[in-house]
């Protein structure tokens, strides 16, 4: 099995990344604005696209504030199913976040590997400037 692994700087409280990461307001802003579904426990994030494959769907199965985020991928492309995307803030001074995110259970044959790794790093890119700007500019329509 594969991870994914990324690692960004938000300028910005780890309050309002958090919130970008755990609200479908804030999943809008970034990732699509065709985002359904909550972020508490054992809730559902369903996530459609007209421009590329899906949809992909979430199941939130830890969420401790502040702090981490993992999903639990239930429906998506090649083998997206089964795997954890897994987001841990940590406040870096004043007014900024680091984010680790790691996409595990990633099966070695997946022909969409690659596409998938560039797609996380298009996407917390995105969830940099969002966070930053408030502007949203989701990466998949």
């Amino acid at each position: 099995m594969v991870t994914h692994s990324h690692r960004i700087l938000i300028n910005a409280p780890k309050r309002e990344v958090f919130n970008a990461i755990t609200t479908e307001e804030g999943l809008q802003g970034w990732y699509t604005p065709t985002t359904q579904g909550g972020a508490r426990h054992g809730e559902q994030i369903k996530l459609h696209f007209k421009t590329k494959e899906g949809p992909l769907h979430w199941k939130i199965e830890v969420i401790k504030p502040g702090t981490t985020v993992r999903w639990e991928c239930l429906e998506g492309p090649g083998s997206a199913a089964g795997t954890k995307a897994i987001f841990h803030l940590v406040e870096k001074g004043e007014g900024s976040t680091s984010v680790d995110l790691d996409h595990e259970g990633n099966d070695e044959s997946d022909d969409k590997l690659r596409v998938c790794n560039t797609m996380w790093g298009v996407l917390m890119s995105h969830l940099k400037k969002y966070a930053e700007t408030k502007n949203p500019e989701p990466a998949f329509h």
